[in-house]
Formats: structure tokens, C-alpha cells, sequence
């Protein structure tokens, strides 16, 4: 993805949620979580919760025990809002909406991590995840005419068209948008793609191909171990985009 001219990436995630209890970050942020963040100027602290549902076994049977667990939620963001990295008891995360390269993304995330590490020597990491967010936009007049696979055949590998062909072209479709899910083990992927339409329900008038790449793995995992992960999630979402989409694309990406 760092070979182009120029992408279509309107969003990347790199996030890893913590196993409970290994960051217990109760109040304000540690001094040693802030030196990472001190590019990130603009900040403020939200409320969140989730909900634990635990099935115990009694002598009348299963009960479950359900409880609401409440953490503050730290943020930061550059001062031009491209940047968003958030740190909790429960996860953290660096998302960007222009993308500026793998390299300086993974240096601030692991910075990042390597900080909640330092000051929480038990950290333990029970989800990876890398998610690259792709908005295939193509309104130019030398792109072609249409709407439907006819158009996109140019563009998107023809596999990936079969529902808009279904479809057809015929002015009506709202919205089309497919879910593959891959399974390597402990290596996981998901992959959403199509016609998203934000002016859904009306009938979709834009020249807008989705491709979502979500890279991720749910086993418990040290600290040490985030780099190397992340470098084969980051190859494998690369891999997925080169076979989603054709020449005529990569040769639109290589103009300036």
C-alpha cells in the first residue's frame, strides 16, 4: 500500500485489548503513559462501560451473574484531528484517517504499548487487530460511465462482483455490501466489500467501491509479541488488496 501514488485508505486501526485486569488504569492517566502523547494535544476523557455476563453452576442449576463495569476512556488527537489514540484499563488504539505510511503508524502504536507495558510489568494482550478501511472513489468522466459490475470490472477483481451483477444496473440498488471470513488458526480476517451508499436507502448515484480489511487474532499474547504480528497482519491486508483490484486501478493510484 506504500508503493502508490496515492490511495484510497480513509481509515486504519491498530488496536489491542487487554486481558482484565492486567491495566488497571482506574483514574488519570499515568506521567509514564504521556510521552508517547505528547504530539497528540488535543484531549479529553469519556465514560465507558461494558458488560460481563458470568454463568455460574448451583445446586438449582446455572445462574448467570450479570455486571456493568465503568473505566475511563482516555483520548488524544493531533492538532489537525488525523490522529486518534485512545488508552484504557480495557484496550488501546492509534486510528488515522490519512494515511501516512505502515512505518510511522506501528512506531507510535508500539510506543505506545511498550509505555502501558512499562507501567503495568503484567500487561497481557488477549486481541490484535489491524483494520485498513478502503473507499474505492472514482467520479472522474475518464473513468468510465455506469454504476454496476460493468463499470467495476475495469476496477475490482470480477470475483468480488457477482451480487452487483445479480443486481443489476438498473437504477434501483441501495446499497450491496458481502462479509468473507477467513480462519488461519489463530489468525483471523474479515473482509467487507461493495456498494456502501451513504445516502442509503435512496438508490446509490456514486461511483464508490468499499474494501474493508480487518486482520486479527484472539489469543493471549505478551507484549514482545505485537511487532512481528502486526508486520503479517499489515502483509496479509496488503495481499488481500492487490487480489481485490486489477491493473486499470493500480495505474489510476500511480498518477500523481
Amino acid at each position: 500500500m506504500g508503493r502508490y501514488a496515492k490511495d484510497f485508505i480513509t481509515q486504519v486501526v491498530l488496536r489491542a485489548d487487554f486481558v482484565t485486569g492486567t491495566a488497571p488504569i482506574t483514574g488519570q492517566l499515568p506521567e509514564g503513559l504521556l510521552a508517547p502523547l505528547e504530539n497528540y494535544p488535543v484531549r479529553n476523557v469519556l465514560n465507558r462501560s461494558r458488560t460481563e455476563v458470568r454463568v455460574q453452576k448451583t445446586p438449582q442449576g446455572p445462574v448467570r451473574d450479570t455486571r456493568t463495569i465503568n473505566f475511563p476512556e482516555h483520548n488524544f488527537w493531533t492538532a489537525d484531528r488525523d490522529l486518534h489514540a485512545a488508552v484504557c484499563s480495557e484496550y488501546t488504539f492509534i486510528a488515522q484517517r490519512q494515511y501516512g505510511g505502515y512505518a510511522p503508524l506501528r512506531e507510535g502504536f508500539l510506543e505506545l504499548a511498550e509505555a502501558v507495558s512499562a507501567q503495568f510489568p503484567g500487561l497481557r494482550i488477549k486481541r490484535l487487530g489491524m483494520r485498513y478501511v478502503n473507499e474505492i472513489k472514482l467520479p472522474e468522466a475518464d473513468a468510465g460511465p455506469g454504476l454496476g459490475a460493468d463499470f467495476w470490472e475495469h476496477y475490482v477483481n470480477p470475483l468480488l462482483l457477482g451480487g452487483l451483477r445479480f443486481a443489476a444496473n438498473d437504477g434501483a440498488m441501495a446499497r450491496h455490501m458481502c462479509t468473507t471470513e477467513l480462519n488461519y488458526g489463530t489468525d483471523r480476517a474479515t473482509i467487507r466489500y461493495g456498494i456502501f451508499n451513504g445516502e442509503y436507502p435512496r438508490p446509490n448515484r456514486r461511483r464508490e467501491f468499499v474494501l474493508d480489511v480487518d486482520t486479527y487474532c484472539q489469543t493471549e499474547m505478551g507484549p514482545e509479541s505485537l511487532a512481528a504480528r502486526l508486520d503479517d497482519y499489515h502483509a496479509a491486508a496488503c495481499q488481500v488488496f492487490e487480489a481485490a483490484v486489477t491493473d486499470a486501478l493500480r495505474a489510476r493510484m500511480m498518477m500523481p
